[in-house]
């Protein structure tokens, strides 16, 4: 009887903290022209951003999706990027890195999208 009552307990606990690694970990970014000259200052900022996030180790793996080695670049420019959490991050100072992508606003004529995923995956 003590081990089916251990038993259930350990599945209680685990099925409690099971959907925590289920968790996004990972932020699909994409700045593009809708027709007209890119926000380069946004860009820049995003890439800033970026570039703090990976020297902090607040993120570990960043893909750049576009532009690409040997792939057509868009004539406005523009990038399609994703960044994964740091191992042994917190949610706090990776959602801290989300909120400041998010906090930028590009001029009019711009797209910008901050989309949480799982993972990053290569495409």
């Amino acid at each position: 009887m003590k081990k089916f009552t251990s038993l259930m307990i350990v599945g209680a606990v685990l099925s409690i903290t099971a959907p925590a690694f289920a968790e996004n970990r990972a932020v699909n970014i994409s700045i593009g022209s809708i027709g007209g000259a890119l926000d380069n200052a946004a860009l820049q900022t995003i890439r800033q951003v970026i570039g703090f996030a990976v020297g902090t180790s607040t993120v570990d793996k960043f893909i750049v999706y576009s532009p690409r080695a040997g792939s057509p670049i868009a004539i406005e420019g523009g990038l399609s990027a994703c960044a994964e959490a740091g191992f042994g991050i917190s949610n706090t100072r990776f959602n801290a890195f989300i909120q400041q992508l998010r906090s930028i606003n590009p001029k009019s004529g711009t797209f910008y999208n901050v989309e949480l995923t799982a993972s990053c995956k290569l495409k």
